[in-house]
């Protein structure tokens, strides 16, 4: 499988469990910023059913299949609702 080569606001993640290795939860890039402090890009996620569970990873870690799978067609519905 092809990865993103670039983070997106609207773009849709799913955790991979530490343990069973398959998928968890299912977050949305909300926000995208680069800390002062070391200068890295990092990402707002909210997770999907419960938009008031928020995180910040860094926007590396979204490509790195160990951590995050892309789940795709997420960015085109989003795009659509917004038009």
């Amino acid at each position: 499988m092809k990865q993103r080569a670039k983070v997106e606001v609207g773009q849709h993640y799913q955790s991979v469990g530490t343990i069973t290795g398959a998928p968890v939860f299912t977050y949305r890039v909300e926000h995208l910023f680069q800390s002062k402090v070391d200068k890295v890009e990092y990402a707002r996620l909210s997770q999907i059913g419960d938009t008031s569970r928020l995180k910040s990873v860094a926007a590396a870690i979204l490509l790195n299949p160990r951590h995050f799978i892309p789940v795709a067609g997420e960015v085109a519905k989003d795009t659509e609702r917004a038009a």
